[in-house]
This record gives C-alpha cells, structure tokens and sequence, in this order.
C-alpha cells in the first residue's frame, strides 16, 4: 500500500480525482469540528517528491494562469473545477514537504473575525491559530482526515 493517498499523480485525471477528494473531505472535517460547511475556491495539493512536484507543475501549467507563489505556484484556472456547491478557481501545487503527509488542504471563504470568535477558542483539540507576519489563519486539523483546511485573515 503506497504511504501517500493519490501519490504519485501522474496525469490530469489523477489531480481532479485528488482535488475531489480534498473537497469532499475537508467539508467533512468542517461539518465534523464545526457543525457546518463553507465556500470553497482555493485549493492546494501536497506533492510528496520532487519528480510529482515537478509533474504536477507541468499539469497545472496547462489548466491555468500564473497567479502567485507561497510554497508553490498558485494559478488561476482558466476553467473552474466544480464540485457540488464548490467552484475551486485557483489551484496551487505545493512543494514536497516531510511534514506534509495530507493529500492536499483547501481554504474557506467565511468571515476571518468572526469566525475566529465564534470557533477558535470552543475547539481547541481541532482548531490551532497560526501567526505570520502579514496575516494570520485558523487550521482544521484531525488525526483520522488525511487533509487539512484553513480560514485565512486576508488572501495569500
């Protein structure tokens, strides 16, 4: 059995199917923790060796624009990828990473402020706020989800 869910995604059809994935379990780690779920658009899959990183850059090279770089290039794609109510528009593949065992993470689009009042402090076993010098988020996290999600204090 390989170590890594998906790993290694070697064609476009293997990055939707992880993408799907990552979706749908990251919505559940919502329901589970908060009681509800929220908004997809971006999204990001871990890659877990330099020969899929590079692979999977190829790929989303080809389903998007250059947008931005934070542990890995972010496009905007030219066509977004829907599932169910979420619509993911940016698409980021993230370097591989030894703390990074997850298939991939997602951010939700939901108030920062007020769901930092509302949640942080009540989960404490599944919610841990995360400082950087230009913003902050609040990470789901569970041992039994192979996925992470955020909720970010502005864009990154």
């Amino acid at each position: 059995m390989p170590i890594y869910r998906f790993s290694p995604i070697e064609s476009k059809e293997k990055l939707i199917e992880a993408v799907r994935y990552v979706v749908e379990k990251t919505s559940t780690l919502s329901e589970k923790i908060v009681g509800k779920s929220f908004p997809i658009t971006h999204l990001t899959i871990f890659a877990h060796s330099q020969d899929e990183y590079e692979n999977l850059v190829e790929i989303q090279d080809k389903l998007g624009k250059f947008y931005n770089e934070n542990n890995g290039p972010r496009v905007t794609l030219h066509e977004p990828i829907t599932i169910g109510k979420d619509h993911i528009t940016h698409l980021r593949i993230r370097k591989p990473d030894p703390e990074r065992s997850q298939v991939g993470c997602s951010d939700f689009e939901t108030d920062y402020e007020s769901f930092k009042r509302q949640y942080l402090s009540s989960h404490p076993n599944n919610l841990r706020l995360i400082e950087r010098p230009a913003y902050e988020m609040i990470e789901f996290f569970d041992p039994a989800f192979d996925v992470l999600a955020y909720v970010v204090s502005k864009p990154i």
